[in-house]
């Protein structure tokens, strides 16, 4: 299983084949390419990437409620 580190920015673990270290003011942290990209683009395609990301969050979020409410239910074996 490929090592998965954290990134700061869009807030979802990566394989670290994607991860970079980036300086911020506080110091290294772990961002992905695709962050560092929408950051360096212009801010159309930024607020777009910010949109899908934060779908992407929602989605997953209400995939991770509805297994717990089945788990909760006795339903999840």
């Amino acid at each position: 299983m490929p090592e998965k580190i954290y990134c700061y920015c869009c807030r979802v673990h990566h394989e670290s084949s994607v991860m970079r270290l980036f300086r911020t003011r506080t110091g290294l942290r772990w961002r992905c390419r695709d962050s560092i990209a929408a950051a360096a683009a212009g801010v159309g395609e930024r607020d777009a990437a910010g949109r899908r990301q934060s779908e992407w969050n929602r989605a997953e979020a209400r995939r991770l409620a509805a297994l717990g409410n089945l788990a909760r239910s006795g339903y999840a074996q």
